[in-house]
């Protein structure tokens, strides 16, 4: 609602000119030729104006902690009455915008007169008693509900409209279980069982396969170190083989992690914290926005963190520092710049990597006669690990109904002097320890991309389409060598001590060769989907693939050996049925990837094979809903993904490679989100995956490929209290489990089945955060894997943090 106070006409007739007026002509000055200071002054106040409002709830109670804004101006938060004023304001339009966190914002127009008051009053579209909610819980559940992102299909669409399957974790539901880096967020995603690489990189197993490489903001990274989620604003699984839209460099078969990073916004605020915790854990963030120029179109936020620790086991310590700038610039009303960047550094120990040998008698990693907190190793291995991003953006309207959006990434990666040890078990009490030295391990990725999107119409049918084509370019530039070390009797002390000095002067004597590695590709995709009417929608889409492989260069022989190219086409197809319309969505849709195989020479004469790319083609349909207005949303979905073109040795020759060997992975995830009541809230999924070798080695037909468990649930459940004296305490607690998982795909020794429970107490005002979170309850022992290496993870610990918000 717009109101106007009459304006000020003349200055004699009111009682403040008239007080002013004595007091001119009262002086000692002469007042014939009055100053034209004062008269400048006179007129000023003469034609400034004012705007002034409320902002209320739908139930007509004060929006308190809102905020009002003048397009190109200032920003105020209401009182407690929900009051706010711009004065001295020139005579003009104005547009204002109010904002609730979390919430959509309602804009108004308008024109003020020389001397006027105008009153523009905003009511919100939620009750106070909803708005509380969101300030002291969050809106994270509703948000995730609605899972809208840019990212996933390349085009801004809904869940309910979108045939793919995926999940999201946003910020509140993070910073409310405490996590610290990625994986811990990974326990939220249905069917996701957490693992780690071989230098111990976050990765998860989903439907069946790996996934270790990560986006971030949909476009390359070379990540060498965890991702601190202080620079993180939500977590996006997607979920099946996605190489339509994302090519073949950055997937797995199983779907691919997608990392949002935070943005700047458009007024003064942030959040400083300090966490300590078990083993030593002492943590420092802190993150800064603000407006850079008076209108506001230019912004700047920046997040940084540093966090020391040691290992739960006798050795093992790190330290990790991170800084992320972030830079908006809108340039017009069509034209908006983005830049933003981190840089994460870790310096300490890489854990223990255990790997079973063939002589080991007992058939699981609880059976092995190891103290669970006896590491092996020693704090010496001091090695550096090291990830680089850098991300811009240019995104024109060039209509209503078109945007072009050009991204360009460039993710650089980097061990240094990394020692990680090998444990290989070659009875069930003797482990012979080998080191692996990455001395240096430099990668890099640079991603180019242009997307043009639109949304029209084809007759009375909405049309949304993108075009894109991409580029990316990436290189790895590794010097390693492996030693073997000793052997020793894990129950019989004492262990041989092993210095750091000791392997140097072992590499000084080797002469291992630096090899680098360039790999190119050039894609064209396309992704169109086309509403056939308001409850029936459809997917098309289609990536070609150009992958050139300039093959290994050894720097010391220089020999180039591998090269390759080859071209892949990966299809896409999709639909959606709403029989209530943005409620219940039923889904179907075929998606495919692949994974480029380097060609490869075969016996007795050498002759090279040209292989084709594997592919993976997946069938999938479920139900989505998103019922009570928000407040509950599931999806429930079954896939089948076959995988073909693998390669295996031929049944007659096993020397001899063939590529016709074949894998099915299927399962069922199920995922609901709810917020039933005001201040409880839930997360809770269930995946169960069969993934097995039908054509492939005589020695693994019909077995389950390495580390993939039969079933993953997990629960998050909270309260927060929303009235009263303890307004803003709540509790949280949650439960993992993960299934007995083969070790390797022999299947004859199991990664052992667990359940980890957590559990935490936080106390939220708007100006402060009190947090203590309890991890894994009852101390249980467990190991991950990535298929290949396995590694004990971190037994009962406990953490205590406290946030200064402004």
């Amino acid at each position: 609602m717009i109101r106007r106070s009459p304006k000020l006409t003349s200055f004699r007739t009111t009682p403040i000119a008239t007080a002013l007026a004595i007091c001119l002509f009262s002086t000692n000055t002469v007042m014939a030729n009055p100053s034209p200071i004062a008269i400048g002054t006179l007129t000023d106040f003469q034609t400034k104006g004012v705007i002034k409002g409320k902002v209320s709830t739908s139930d007509g109670l004060p929006a308190e902690y809102s905020t009002v804004q003048l397009a190109g101006g200032a920003s105020i938060r209401v009182d407690k009455n929900g009051l706010y004023t711009f004065e001295n304001l020139e005579a003009g339009t104005y547009k204002l915008t109010v904002t609730f966190v979390g919430q959509e914002p309602q804009e108004k127009t308008v024109t003020l007169q020389p001397g006027e008051t105008a009153i523009v009053d905003f009511t919100l579209a939620k009750s106070a008693k909803a708005l509380n909610e969101v300030l002291i819980v969050g809106d994270k559940y509703s948000i995730s509900s609605r899972k809208k992102s840019n990212s996933i299909a390349r085009l801004p669409l809904g869940n309910l409209e979108n045939p793919q399957v995926y999940s999201v974790v946003d910020k509140e539901l993070i910073r409310e279980q405490v996590a610290l880096t990625l994986d811990e967020a990974f326990r939220n995603v249905p069917g996701a069982a957490p693992a780690k690489t071989g230098a111990g990189i976050p990765a998860f197993f989903s439907r069946g396969f790996t996934t270790s490489d990560n986006l971030r903001n949909g476009m390359a990274t070379f990540i060498r170190t965890t991702i601190d989620l202080a620079t993180v604003e939500r977590v996006e699984a997607i979920k099946g083989p996605s190489g339509t839209l994302f090519g073949a460099s950055m997937i797995s078969f199983g779907g691919l992690v997608n990392y949002i990073t935070k943005k700047p916004y458009d007024r003064l605020g942030g959040e400083v914290s300090y966490m300590q915790g078990s083993y030593d854990l002492s943590r420092l963030t802190a993150d800064f926005n603000t407006p850079v120029n008076e209108d506001k179109s230019l912004l700047f936020r920046v997040n940084m963190a540093y966090q020391k620790e040691n290992s739960f086991q006798d050795q093992g310590h790190g330290t990790t520092f991170m800084i992320a700038p972030s830079f908006s610039y809108k340039v017009d009303d069509r034209l908006t710049l983005r830049l933003d960047a981190d840089m994460q550094n870790f310096r300490g120990t890489s854990s223990s990597a255990w790997i079973v040998g063939n002589n080991v008698n007992v058939k699981s990693y609880d059976q092995l006669k190891l103290g669970y907190k006896r590491s092996l190793i020693d704090n010496s291995f001091t090695g550096r690990q090291a990830s680089n991003n850098i991300f811009a953006q240019a995104e024109y309207k060039i209509s209503d109904s078109w945007t072009s959006t050009t991204n360009y990434a460039w993710g650089t990666g980097e061990y240094n002097d990394l020692y990680y040890f090998n444990l290989t078990w070659l009875t069930d009490t003797t482990v012979a320890r080998g080191i692996g030295v990455h001395s240096p391990d430099k990668l890099g990725r640079k991603q180019v991309q242009q997307n043009f999107t639109g949304d029209f119409k084809i007759g009375n049918m909405r049309n949304r389409l993108v075009v894109g084509l991409d580029y990316l370019g990436q290189y790895r530039n590794l010097k390693y060598y492996f030693l073997n070390l000793d052997t020793v009797n894990t129950v019989t002390p004492p262990v041989k001590d092993i210095r750091v000095q000791q392997v140097d002067d072992r590499l000084a004597a080797t002469n291992a060769p630096l090899s680098l590695n360039k790999q190119y590709v050039y894609g064209a995709y396309f992704s169109d989907v086309l509403n056939i009417t308001d409850y029936l929608l459809v997917m098309a889409s289609l990536r070609v693939d150009r992958f050139v492989n300039k093959g290994n260069t050894n720097n010391l022989t220089q020999v180039v050996s591998g090269a390759y190219e080859q071209t892949a086409f990966s299809p896409k197809f999709g639909i959606v049925y709403q029989p209530v319309k943005n409620q219940v969505a039923i889904f179907a849709n075929y998606m495919n990837g692949f994974k480029n195989v380097a060609n490869g020479p075969q016996p007795p004469t050498g002759e090279v094979s040209e292989f084709k790319p594997q592919e993976a083609n997946q069938l999938e349909g479920g139900v989505k809903l998103d019922l009570l207005r928000g407040k509950l949303n599931a999806t429930i979905s079954y896939y089948d993904i076959q995988v073909t073109n693998s390669i295996r040795p031929d049944l007659t020759n096993p020397a001899y490679s063939v590529q016709d060997g074949t894998q099915e992975s299927k399962g069922v995830e199920v995922e609901v989100l709810g917020n039933p009541f005001p201040g409880f809230n839930f997360v809770s999924n269930y995946g169960y995956n069969e993934n097995k070798f039908k054509k492939a080695a005589a020695s693994i037909v019909g077995k389950s490929a390495a580390g993939t468990p039969r079933h993953v649930g997990n629960i998050w459940v909270s309260y927060s209290i929303l009235k009263g004296n303890v307004k803003g305490l709540g509790f949280g607690a949650g439960a993992m489990y993960v299934s007995d998982a083969y070790y390797s795909t022999a299947n004859t020794f199991i990664l052992p089945s667990y359940t980890v429970i957590d559990a935490t107490i936080f106390y939220n005002k708007p100006k402060y955060r009190l947090s203590i979170k309890a991890n894994n309850l009852t101390d249980e022992k467990y190991w991950v894997s990535d298929g290949f290496y396995a590694r004990p993870q971190k037994s009962a610990n406990f953490l205590v943090s406290i946030a200064y918000k402004f």
